[in-house]
């Protein structure tokens, strides 16, 4: 038997820091997933469990962030 599809609610928090750059933390539930911050001419991805990735657009780190997710907790 195959299994049931669930919808998932997946948001995008926009917070400015101290510094004027804007971080997006990829929010599902309650719970954050990691976050997104601009860093010199590109962006990087941070894990909760503290894994860094390089990137080169912000939708390119959402994807990458919700790929993990489904990987290893979904």
């Amino acid at each position: 038997m195959s299994k049931r599809e669930k919808a998932v609610q997946v948001t995008v928090d926009e917070q400015k820091q101290s510094d004027g750059t804007t971080v997006s933390a990829l929010k599902i539930g309650d719970s954050t997933i990691g976050t997104v911050k601009p860093v010199e001419d590109r962006f990087e991805a941070q894990l909760t469990d503290g894994d860094v990735y390089r990137v080169k657009t912000v939708d390119e780190g959402v994807e990458l962030l919700l790929r993990d997710y489904h990987l290893h907790r979904g």
